[in-house]
């Protein structure tokens, strides 16, 4: 993408699955002001890659806008870039967001002008923070401003004289360009009433209604003004609640490099019920602060744990509009209602909105029956909420016989403060209402579509996290017919997040803020840029990488053995789930303080200042490996890690072994001719081998060789199954998948087929029966789960129509808590059935290919006919007989599984991770 004299240049490659498309158009579409231009696409089919990549279609394409012509229709506003493609066979045309965009790309793109008289719009490029899609800024300016702004620019002594001791500090304080009723507002007030020798400015829009909120103030200058110019390049600070780059005139790279001032953060919410971190961490181009305002030292903990910045960075003061928040000077409404939902940030087109499942889920609760009989019969008013970057979309809220009301319009404080209940889904407003100890509750129908939280819903928000209607006005019930108190649980968590409740937290900013100062640019920095990280995947992609790292293992295992450290990984670095996550979270809740090394390719869902992250194959796991004295894995590690003499290996392994394996196997389909020694390399390391049983015990000396120790303590993993949280993790699951709380949820977790690889070690996974029989014969009465094997590669092929009654669950971190949440287990040949055997309910066996799988490709250690807890079905007929049946569990099926389990996990009884550190750690 190229902007060069108001000419937007647009080139890049579309891949479609099937359709086939003969042309398309740019379209260019503001997010606010209705702002719209298009362009036409110029398509032309790849056939060459379309050929190497059969069944899917691809295309080169490229667009040029000029908006030389369109200065008149645009105001500011943020626009997205889409293609709309034209089918082939057929007349609906399909849209598409310009996608993802590479590093080299991004960081050559620059931003262009168009002038018109007195009217000078800047075009800049930027790339969304999580997707890195492709949108524009689009400022407006006084033509005389803009000319002002690049004279100063180009000339730094005009507004940069030397500094003099009689010079005051100059802080540039704000929120959003419109805004004035939060953070930044009581900041400046407090700052202007109490802090006269510092020069404090509050740069808002001259048009904002929120501007009357500033009436008896001076120092308030306009947005985009000569004045705005000249204060933002000679602040010593800048001071706001979002990004700063919104207290600047402009976001055209060359005037932010002419900044001088800190940046400090005051947030505008209290951070822990969203995660994050792509928009506000420490590393993130385009969020640079130096200072962060938090609530509590919980909050603190997230910003230096998942945010990475360096406590030094982080101030718990309070947030300075809390100070009014707490002053007990507003009577509350007994009646008065407040919904409040955030925003989707992939919910921009307005096309599109009104079939968003947001609206129709919002719009279904606010024209409920049932709420309007809560209404009349609590005299309840409520008052529906929306967030600014949703306000383009408020007249469909209309006329549903609910006071529709938008951020900006109104005093947001003041509901809060009137108000006696809160409905939201993700926003941060939840805690300032649980600070006031009034009662929330979080409707979150769509949660799986967002990164897990910083905190825990279901252990630290403060009020329930539902995902049904019907539990939302449960929960809107049961808080007016208790008189509109908040439960005493819920008081606590909210108390976790506040660490002052007096009305001194501005004071203690200023503090903060007049302290602080630049941090300096450390290696850890540079290391972790976007640059650097961007030039290391390249590297790490070149064919010698992997060679040089393995000489440099050499060479680190010279070092000294590290004794307090531990390594821990699943799934080869997949997954943070199993036996090593039991071990791991055991040694936490003992308050253990030794280094904890996961080797995972995401975050963990746990704070621990005392466990750190590394990818696997990054530099870091060859040190680690190289280094600690304690391994823990459930699978191997590379053939070419090779323990140390002092090293103790803990090898969990992920399961009881039904089928034969590695050298009791009789064929090896689908792996390369050095697959077996590889395997016997990697398997020798091992000299503790923990076991839930004498029957897995000896399947894994048969299988592997194996003469070192055995310990037969359980399986931690499975310490889950036999807790005290047994039905919290339940619901916590389902409510992340939407599942209705009646609803029958069947768990299938098929193993791989040897004879179906894809790539070297990886298989495909195929139905054994169609998806479109199993809902016609259940509707809506049963959910299906689908777990596949980590070795599975292929995509799984779900219709559109199913996705909210068959669910793909393979990336779903534990497949323990899916046993949890599921009411019967379907597998085939897995180990899965031992660990299930343990919550004693239905398992069906669904063999639809055992001749092959016995008598060709693996065999197995039990009678698959005899030996197993449950029915088996050969056929998809008989597998829905067999689910029909498993609804209704009697006694003699319990027995058969009780003693199943005591055969085979009689050591798994919820304390085989204490029981494993105890012995070996």
């Amino acid at each position: 993408m190229t902007i060069r004299d108001g000419m937007l240049e647009l080139q890049g490659r579309i891949i479609a699955r099937g359709t086939a498309y003969s042309g398309g158009t740019l379209v260019v579409v503001g997010r606010t002001s209705g702002f719209r231009a298009t362009a036409e696409v110029d398509l032309a089919p790849s056939d060459e890659l379309s050929e190497r990549r059969y069944g899917l279609n691809y295309y080169r394409f490229s667009a040029t806008l000029d908006f030389n012509g369109l200065i008149d229709e645009i105001s500011d506003d943020n626009a997205d870039l889409y293609l709309d493609l034209d089918p082939v066979l057929g007349d609906e045309t399909k849209r598409a967001r310009v996608g993802k965009s590479r590093y080299l790309v991004r960081f050559g793109t620059t931003g262009s002008t168009v002038t018109s008289g007195d009217k000078t719009v800047s075009i800049i490029p930027y790339y969304t923070f999580k997707a890195k899609y492709p949108s524009l800024h689009l400022e407006t300016f006084d033509t005389s401003a803009y000319d002002y702004m690049q004279r100063l620019v180009a000339n730094r002594r005009s507004w940069n004289p030397p500094k003099s001791s009689d010079r005051k500090p100059v802080w540039l304080i704000g929120e959003l360009p419109y805004k004035a009723q939060d953070n930044g507002l009581q900041f400046f007030r407090y700052m202007r009433d109490e802090h006269p020798e510092v020069d404090a400015y509050y740069v808002i829009e001259p048009d904002s209604p929120e501007r009357v909120n500033l009436d008896g103030y001076d120092n308030v200058i306009d947005f985009r003004s000569r004045d705005h110019i000249q204060v933002a390049l000679a602040a010593d600070k800048i001071v706001g609640t979002h990004h700063p780059d919104f207290l600047y005139p402009t976001r055209e790279p060359q005037f932010e490099r002419e900044l001088r001032a800190e940046k400090i953060f005051l947030q505008h919410g209290v951070t822990a019920a969203k995660w994050m971190v792509p928009n506000y961490g420490r590393y993130v181009r385009g969020f640079d602060v130096d200072l962060i305002t938090v609530c509590s030292e919980r909050e603190k903990e997230f910003f230096v744990k998942d945010f990475g910045y360096a406590p030094e960075q982080v101030a718990v003061t309070g947030f300075a509009r809390f100070d009014a928040l707490l002053a007990d000077d507003v009577d509350v409404d007994p009646g008065q209602l407040m919904i409040m939902p955030t925003w989707r940030p992939w919910l921009q087109d307005p096309e599109h909105f009104v079939e968003s499942d947001y609206f129709q889920r919002w719009k279904s609760l606010l024209t409920s029956d049932r709420l309007r009989s809560l209404i009349e019969k609590h005299d309840l008013t409520p008052i529906f909420c929306l967030h600014p970057n949703m306000q383009q979309f408020s007249s469909h809220f209309d006329g549903l016989g609910i006071r529709v009301v938008v951020q900006g319009e109104i005093d947001v404080q003041l509901l809060l403060k009137q108000s006696s209940m809160l409905v939201t889904d993700y926003s941060s407003v939840a805690f300032d209402f649980a600070f006031l100890h009034k009662p929330v509750v979080y409707y979150q129908f769509d949660d799986h579509r967002f990164a897990q939280p910083h905190a825990d819903p279901a252990a630290e928000f403060p009020g329930p996290v539902v995902a049904e209607e019907d539990r939302v006005l449960d929960a809107i019930e049961t808080a007016y017919e208790a008189g509109g108190a908040m439960a005493p649980d819920f008081r606590r968590r909210a108390d976790r997040f506040l660490a002052h409740r007096d009305t001194a937290s501005r004071e203690r900013i200023f503090e903060a803020i007049q302290n602080s100062s630049k941090p300096d640019v450390t290696m850890a920095d540079r290391i972790q840029s976007e640059t650097a990280q961007s030039v290391y995947r390249v590297a790490r992609r070149n064919r010698y990488y992997l060679p040089v790292m393995k000489r440099l293992y050499k060479l680190m295992r010279l070092a000294p053995l590290d004794e307090q450290t531990i390594v821990f990984e699943t799934g080869q670095g997949k997954q943070y789930a199993d036996s090593p996550r039991a071990i791991h979270e055991e040694l936490i809740r003992r308050g253990d303080t030794r280094r904890k090394v996961w080797i995972y390719h995401k975050r963990l869902p746990v704070t621990d200042r005392h466990t750190t992250v590394v990818k696997r194959h990054s530099p870091a796991f060859f040190w680690h490996l190289a280094t600690a004295k304690y391994w823990i894995n459930n699978h191997n590690f590379p053939n070419y890690i090779h323990r140390r003499d002092q090293g103790t290996y803990i090898q969990t392994w992920h399961g009881t072994p039904l089928k034969r394996m590695f050298l009791d196997q009789d064929n090896f389909y689908g792996r390369d001719p050095g697959y077996v020694d590889r395997v016997k390399e990697a398997s020798a390391q091992w000299n503790a081998l923990v076991s839930p049983s004498p029957y897995a015990t000896k399947a894994m000396r048969s299988s592997y060789g194996y003469t070192g120790e055995v310990y037969e303590l359980g399986y931690p993993r499975n310490d889950v199954l036999r807790g005290p949280d047994t039905d919290e993790i339940r619901t916590g699951v389902r409510r992340r998948l939407s599942i209705p709380r009646e609803r029958t949820v069947v768990l299938y977790a098929p193993t791989f087929r040897d004879d179906q690889p894809t790539t070297r070690g990886r298989f495909a996974f195929q139905w054994p029966f169609e998806p479109e029989d199993f809902a016609e014969r259940f509707g809506d009465d049963v959910t299906l789960l689908v777990r596949t094997h980590f070795l599975i590669n292929t995509k799984l092929e779900i219709p559109e129509e199913l996705k909210s009654r068959i669910i793909d669950v393979s990336g779903f971190p534990d497949i323990n808590e899916l046993f949890l949440a599921s009411d019967m287990l379907v597998t085939d040949y897995s180990s899965s059935f031992f660990d299930y055997s343990v919550l004693e309910r239905p398992i069906i066996f669904f063999a639809y290919d055992l001749e092959n799988y016995r008598d060709n490709l693996r065999g197995f250690y039990l009678d698959y006919e005899t030996e197993l807890p449950g029915p088996v079905a050969t056929t998809a007929a008989g597998l829905f007989d067999e689910i029909d049946r498993a609804s209704s569990v009697t006694e003699e099926d319990r027995q058969r599984l009780r003693s199943f389990a005591k055969q085979y996990a009689p050591n798994d009884d919820g304390h085989a991770a204490a029981r494993v550190i105890d012995r070996l750690l």
